[in-house]
């Protein structure tokens, strides 16, 4: 084994194109020094990846990949190096009598195996839900130490009890917004010192340096195409520019379930030749549209489920490329886009109301400007991202200090 213990990341899917934070989180922990290495439970063979991940991608261990005889011998080892470890994650399991809890401890069977080979005193999670399970019953079976990040939908929608439970057991938990960590310690009931915020940090270098040539009456958003970005209300907004004469082009940049009934909402109301659906792309990719945007929009609603955005890493990086903002007042989107000073802030699903703040900034270039300065300057001082990183990539060193101490905790 030898060598300084390692911190171990593991992450449901990688590589997405929609967790390009993790991606950045992950590159700047190994540019302060912590040794780190990257784990998935699947490859999701998404079409377009971020060219850093593609990098990545040769040293990423997949859990459900590889030969199934492979897999099966590290989890038999792992079986015969912790007995009394499996008897413990076999009786949680019985407890819990779901498919997914065995399928889980199958994974972190196979995890441990690594871990045990590779000298990690550490393990992350990356989501509250089947990630920071298989860290639960990797720890069951090994004892070593872990912790986990609770996102958005992974934090809102998987049961309370679970995420209590895992972080009862976790050294700490990570959230990226006060509004996240507020719900932790309230909803789910985790102490407030067991709740670390860490925001998601930009890399201000990559989007500072955009040019700005603005093509008038040009409204960009970018997220995935799914019902909680609230990309139809974004469409009806522009349908209510479209009703009072306003010339506007929205571009929006993504992939996902919705597109089609989005394309025929926008035809519906008359906006087809107005608003341009466009697959999603890596990172660099983006910038030239970030340049050429007078208005960057974003939409996001709260589903019945309680699924929600948290802090939508797209609206950093606008702000940071100067771009003045339109967002709905949702989840931790107030903690970055304070109303007529960083940015307009609306209530959700209200289209005609963000229409006049669109209308706003579109017939009033000047003021736009203001709120886009202000903006980048607040994004500029509060989340740089290695800024960000620094207080989580201490906390990660603290564990692998003192890794010998943890194991069995």
């Amino acid at each position: 084994m030898g060598g300084s213990p390692a911190l171990a990341i593991v992450v449901k899917r990688f590589p997405r194109l929609s967790e390009t934070f993790v991606l950045n989180e992950f590159l700047e922990l190994r540019r302060q020094g912590v040794p780190v290495r990257l784990f998935a439970l699947a490859d999701p063979h998404e079409p377009h990846v971020q060219p850093d991940a593609e990098e990545l991608r040769p040293e990423v261990t997949y859990l459900q990949g590889g030969p199934p005889w492979r897999r099966a011998w590290a989890a038999a080892a792992a079986v015969s190096h912790h007995p009394d470890g499996v008897g413990r994650a076999l009786a949680f399991g019985l407890r819990r009598r779901s498919r997914a809890t065995w399928r889980h401890l199958f994974e972190a069977l196979v995890l441990v195996d690594h871990l045990d080979r590779e000298g990690v005193g550490h393990l992350h999670a990356h989501f509250a839900h089947s990630p920071s399970a298989v860290a639960d019953l990797a720890h069951r079976v090994s004892g070593v130490s872990y912790s986990f990040t609770a996102h958005a939908k992974d934090l809102y929608t998987t049961p309370s009890a679970y995420v209590a439970a895992r972080g009862l057991k976790a050294r700490f938990v990570v959230t990226c917004t006060e509004a996240n960590g507020t719900y932790l310690h309230e909803a789910v009931g985790l102490e407030r010192d067991k709740v670390f915020v860490c925001r998601h940090g930009v890399d201000l270098d990559r989007f500072i340096g955009v040019p700005r040539r603005p093509l008038p009456g040009r409204i960009l958003s970018v997220g995935r195409l799914v019902p909680k970005k609230g990309f139809d209300n974004l469409i009806r907004a522009c349908a209510v520019l479209a009703e009072r004469g306003t010339r506007f082009e929205c571009v929006i940049v993504g992939d996902g379930p919705e597109r089609e009934r989005l394309q025929a909402l926008a035809q519906e109301l008359g906006v087809g030749a107005s608003v341009h659906l466009e697959h999603g792309r890596p990172q660099p990719a983006l910038l030239a549209e970030y340049g050429r945007a007078e208005v960057f929009a974003l939409c996001p609603t709260v589903m019945t489920n309680g699924d929600r955005d948290g802090l939508p890493n797209v609206l950093l990086e606008a702000m940071a490329a100067g771009v003045p903002v339109v967002a709905t007042k949702v989840s931790a989107v107030p903690e970055l886009v304070v109303d007529g000073v960083t940015g307009r802030l609306v209530p959700p699903e209200d289209p005609r109301r963000f229409a006049d703040a669109l209308q706003q900034l579109l017939d009033d270039p000047v003021a736009g400007q203001l709120l886009a300065t202000a903006g980048r300057a607040y994004v500029t001082a509060n989340f740089d991202l290695a800024q960000c990183v620094r207080p989580l990539a201490a906390r990660f060193q603290d564990c692998l200090t003192h890794a010998g101490e943890l194991v069995g905790g």
